[in-house]
């Protein structure tokens, strides 16, 4: 856990919502100067009331799914911002009484104190593309949910079941279409059919979008990525644009618990009582390292006999893991140093593992 350490004379917390925000400045002695609520989430009136401590201000809010914009609109008027971990963040949680104005406090009062659990502010310019990845692999879920169905309908009403062929499926839907003789459950295949047809196209549109947009700016980066086995354009996109600046981690280890490959642990008097933080970090890295693998295990051979032994001592489960967490170490380093994947020291560090 890394905490904020503050510079400036005065500090501000919000406790922001939708439509509403909740402010509270203090000074370095915890002074409370200015608390009150902002209707409509004004940062125009926010300004007026911060105005005397503007020149030496730091704005701390928790993080949420709106916190965009109050990010970016404290860039633009030069205000320092800090995004505070929203796991991290428990004191505010302890208070037998707990509303906005409590919050928004204990947010100024941690941060005055460098007590505030910070979390990375994504670049403004960066977002748009990150927010395409995230949406096309919900089109991707919601097409096989609906890809599933079929098959699910086709045993419910006992007939034989109908390969599901990559595209074209032209010739799966007709056979699909002609398993069924009722007429409703004919419509409900041609309605989820045409669903899946329209997600085909739009998923195809964000990868051609986004995949240019690489190419023009994260070139050498991503072809980085693309020279590790298992790892092809869709996967790179999402590692690319999930970690943003690599340099942001100092270690090799703060990126593993980043991608939620790392489990924290609770222990007392040496005594480990149990695990904890399986979801601190990016899910989404998560899933991408975990897909490289299993991809790899199929297409690669050496990646494959690793795996082999891997599994013969630890199991899959873990030998999946395993490799997971040292593919993670490896594309650190390689985005570290604009290296391209060595599958022989890769080989080495695993076999130490084995």
């Amino acid at each position: 856990m890394r905490l904020y350490q503050t510079a400036t004379e005065f500090n501000c917390g919000v406790d922001l919502h939708a439509r509403q925000m909740y402010v509270c400045v203090v000074d370095k002695e915890g002074k409370v100067l200015v608390h009150r609520n902002i209707k409509d989430n004004d940062f125009e009136f926010f300004l007026k009331l911060v105005g005397p401590y503007r020149h030496s201000l730091t704005v701390c809010s928790e993080c949420c799914f709106c916190w965009y914009w109050l990010a970016d609109a404290c860039e633009e008027a030069g205000i320092p911002f800090v995004l505070a971990h929203a796991l991290y963040l428990r004191s505010i949680q302890a208070d037998k009484k707990k509303n906005d104005r409590v919050d928004s406090e204990k947010i100024a009062h941690l941060l005055r104190t460098n007590m505030i659990p910070y979390a990375y502010v994504y670049p403004r310019e960066m977002r748009p593309l990150r927010s395409l990845l995230r949406r096309r692999l919900a089109y991707v879920w919601h097409r096989s949910e609906l890809l599933g169905w079929q098959t699910c309908g086709l045993i419910a009403q006992g007939l034989p079941e109908v390969e599901v062929q990559s595209r074209p499926r032209d010739r799966w839907e007709q056979q699909l279409m002609e398993r069924h003789t009722n007429e409703h459950l004919k419509l409900l295949v041609e309605t989820d059919l045409s669903l899946v047809r329209e997600y085909d196209r739009q998923i195809d549109r964000l990868e051609r979008t986004i995949m240019a947009a690489a190419r023009k700016d994260r070139w050498k980066d991503l072809h980085v990525l693309l020279s590790v086995p298992g790892i092809g354009k869709v996967l790179a996109m999402t590692l690319l644009y999930e970690i943003g600046d690599i340099n942001r981690f100092n270690r090799h280890q703060e990126f593993c618990s980043y991608s939620r490959l790392v489990k924290g642990s609770v222990e007392s008097a040496g005594v480990i009582k149990g695990m904890r933080g399986g979801k601190m970090g990016n899910g989404y890295l998560k899933w991408a390292m975990k897909e490289a693998v299993l991809v790899a295990k199929r297409s690669h051979p050496d990646v494959r006999a690793l795996a082999q032994r891997l599994e013969k001592r630890h199991g899959r489960q873990t030998a999946n893991a395993v490799l997971a967490h040292r593919l993670a170490r490896a594309i650190f380093y390689m985005l570290k140093h604009g290296m391209t994947f060595s599958m022989a020291m890769f080989s080495k560090r695993m076999e130490r593992a084995a």
